[in-house]
């Protein structure tokens, strides 16, 4: 299997499991269900997959060079680039970011001559957690140590400013950056595109984005093969399973001056 035939095909989650584990594994009576599942993948640390072969090596390979070839690993992919993933443990965070910095690149694109960080809004099952330029912080309930250091992941790498000289909008690009980053779906990005095309055009913008609903359904698969019977007991990604378990959503506020 080619990169090309690769690309854009990748697995939502990916299990990186010892050339013994994977044995006992397929040769378990749930393994063979587990390793055929294509979107799920269990890979071998370096020996040859029973199921998938073609699959298991281009993806091993791929992880291999961007160096994430790490026994006992779950990774996810980033819904923003098809062709990267992310250690489970950092992927919630990580994409929240991602999203942020698209949505960021967007406004440039437009012709924005600003892009300030306003606030983010945790939401959890027991609490509600709020930091940014319109408030310190502040938590409802009393929250879990997971949730925590999402918050404080989070809070390092969403607070600042961005500027830019301006220009007029390049909506065609915008369009094609939208496209590349899977944000076509997206309400917000596109009501943005519409307000800075044609005439009339918006001048300054609060938008709440979710850094979170792209995410859901590759969060999903990687819980579901970390909690999967026959490798259950390897506590792959138990951190993040834990969070994503408690997390609902994570809301970033953005206020774009053009």
């Amino acid at each position: 299997m080619s990169e090309d035939e690769l690309s854009g095909g990748l697995p939502r989650s990916v299990l990186i499991v010892t050339d013994q584990r994977y044995l006992q594994i397929a040769q378990s009576p749930e393994g063979v269900g587990l390793l055929d599942d294509p979107d799920a993948l269990v890979i071998p640390y370096s020996g040859r997959a029973q199921v998938n072969e073609a699959l298991v090596s281009a993806v091993r390979d791929r992880l291999r060079k961007a160096g994430q070839l790490v026994p006992g690993s779950l990774l996810i992919k980033n819904p923003y680039d098809a062709e990267s993933f992310e250690f489970a443990e950092n992927a919630i965070e990580a994409f929240a970011s991602a999203k942020y910095n698209a949505m960021a690149n967007v406004a440039r694109l437009l012709g924005a001559k600003e892009v300030h960080f306003m606030e983010a809004k945790i939401e959890t099952r027991s609490q509600e957690w709020q930091f940014g330029l319109k408030v310190r912080g502040k938590l409802a309930k009393g929250g879990g140590h997971a949730s925590n250091e999402v918050k404080d992941q989070l809070k390092a790498q969403l607070t600042g400013q961005l500027f830019f000289p301006g220009s007029d909008p390049d909506i065609e690009e915008a369009v094609a950056y939208i496209s590349r980053r899977n944000l076509t779906n997206d309400q917000q990005v596109k009501d943005l595109v519409e307000l800075r095309s044609g005439s009339n055009r918006i001048t300054r913008q609060l938008v709440k984005i979710s850094g979170t609903r792209d995410s859901e359904s590759n969060f999903r698969s990687a819980a579901n093969l970390a909690n999967a019977g026959p490798v259950k007991m390897l506590k792959a990604g138990t951190t993040f399973t834990k969070t994503a378990s408690m997390i609902r959503n994570i809301e970033i506020s953005t206020e774009i001056v053009f």
